[in-house]
């Protein structure tokens, strides 16, 4: 594990004001306490408009866009957490990390690519608070 590089933290901004646009296309709750609410019901809207592309974005880019929400909730919910980059299978992906305090790693694309197969319309404030909760209570 590393920590990111410029170009890599530029690259979690992006999808986070990718979130906000696509909250602002498909989400109609208006304000929510929880953000990650609002991306909740976005996710929700749009696959039930058919999870494909929507204003330009491709499935995978909404999807990328929406595990960076999940892991930049994760990471403003607990003390240390911060954005690592992993290597793993030959491949590179972003993770949230609580190391050195806590031996914790958390893969949010995995996480969205698997609740997209299985077309879960809400996961991701489940997802947070259950992860949180683990962390909090000491079983990670």
């Amino acid at each position: 594990m590393m920590k990111l590089t410029d170009e890599e933290r530029g690259w979690v901004q992006a999808q986070l004001a990718i979130v906000d646009r696509f909250v602002g296309d498909y989400s109609s709750t208006g304000t929510v306490s929880d953000a990650l609410a609002e991306v909740d019901h976005a996710w929700a809207a749009w696959l039930h408009a058919g999870g494909e592309k929507t204003a330009g974005y491709d499935a995978d880019t909404i999807m990328n866009a929406v595990a960076v929400a999940l892991g930049q909730s994760v990471v403003d919910a607990l003390d240390g957490f911060t954005w690592v980059t992993v290597f793993q299978d030959g491949e590179t992906d972003l993770g949230v990390t609580g190391l050195p305090a806590v031996d914790a790693l958390f893969l949010p694309a995995e996480i969205v690519a698997l609740e997209y197969a299985a077309r879960n319309p809400t996961f991701l404030v489940q997802t947070r608070d259950h992860y949180v909760a683990s962390i909090n209570d000491g079983h990670h």
